[in-house]
């Protein structure tokens, strides 16, 4: 199909009228404020909207504008995000933050390209923002609206090379919901190759992919990243009181989180014995814990864990001995650590 006033005229009026009658009701949608939307869309990244909408408002009703962003703590920060994994979002949110109010006066920039400017916006987000809160007439191409306008016009196009496209079909108002409503039908309807609901789109009768039996194969899949797995030792070293707990890096994978000792490779019993007597510690008796997994975008961590308790805790340089309570309710730690709630509750 060529890109031509009919099919983009048929695209602008069929994704618009579905909008205005079928747009989920979701908390973000209700506001045009800036912030609030910024805040929505970086929840969004790798999450689904199920999971984000009690985030979302547990984190405006807590820090409802910039200012507040930018005034709350790190630790704050991590426990209201604490679940939704990803934790660099929240990180680079704040040092935005800061930006804005120290730079702007705590106003959020206007257009899409000031936006760029801050940490942890790429161009969907400063696309989706400006388009959203200020109908500016900028695309906002992120997987979803990837896959609609590659079968819609039956384009074997990346995502990066389908952008400058965008500003062919926008129209010349409601910007937003135009972009909010490819970014609906890609969430609910075009969906992967395996799961699509054809019948139930708007855009089914000029969709060249459906027409030509091509929606397995539109969009272009992207290569696969080869990946590759690390052994990790975890420690839970308790007196069943209070445990000791670590910061993870500045940068990095689960940047700033709080973890219990973990230790590279999986060690033998005697190897964590000898561990456990250099950090000075008397160890009581150890058991063995479940093993675990965990997933990042380009590698996978497999994790033994073992308990180890000891008797009479001393402070330790590298690490913070924290109270079983205290450890519940004020720090984060990493999705990963789920498994192992019932043995530190």
């Amino acid at each position: 199909m060529l890109m031509n006033k009919l099919t983009i005229d048929y695209l602008q009026s069929s994704l618009l009228d579905y909008y205005s009658s079928f747009a989920r009701d979701l908390p973000w949608r209700k506001t045009k404020d800036p912030y609030k939307i910024w805040v929505s869309e970086i929840m969004l990244q790798q999450t689904q909207v199920k999971t984000v909408i009690p985030y979302y408002e547990r984190f405006i009703s807590k820090l409802p504008t910039v200012l507040a962003l930018a005034s709350a703590h790190e630790d704050e920060l991590l426990k209201l995000w604490e679940g939704l994994g990803y934790y660099s979002r929240v990180l680079n949110m704040h040092k935005a933050a800061k930006m804005v109010v120290k730079e702007l006066n705590g106003m959020m920039p206007h257009t899409s390209k000031d936006l760029l400017k801050l940490p942890g916006i790429g161009l969907y987000t400063a696309g989706a923002i400006a388009s959203i809160a200020f109908e500016e007439r900028i695309s906002a191409v992120d997987g979803n609206v990837h896959r609609v306008l590659s079968r819609y016009f039956g384009l074997s196009l990346t995502k990066e090379a389908l952008v400058p496209l965008m500003y062919e079909i926008l129209p010349s108002k409601r910007i937003g919901d135009f972009n909010q409503a490819i970014m609906e039908i890609g969430a609910l309807i075009c969906l992967p190759s395996l799961n699509p609901n054809c019948q139930s789109c708007p855009l089914k009768d000029n969709c060249v992919a459906l027409d030509m039996n091509l929606i397995d194969s539109l969009p272009l899949k992207p290569k696969k990243l080869i990946r590759t797995k690390e052994l990790y030792t975890l420690l839970m070293i308790t007196d069943d009181a209070s445990y000791y707990l670590q910061k993870r890096p500045a940068k990095g994978l689960l940047a700033n989180l709080w973890e219990f000792p973990l230790l590279k490779g999986h060690l033998s019993q005697t190897e964590i014995i000898n561990y456990v007597q250099s950090l000075g510690l008397k160890m009581l008796k150890m058991m063995e814990l479940p093993n675990t997994s965990h997933a990042f975008t380009h590698k996978d961590w497999d994790i033994i864990a073992y308990k180890v308790t000891i008797i009479n805790p001393q402070p330790l340089n590298d690490f913070t001995l924290v109270f079983k309570d205290d450890l519940l309710k004020n720090y984060t730690l990493s999705s990963l650590f789920n498994k192992y709630q019932e043995y530190y509750r």
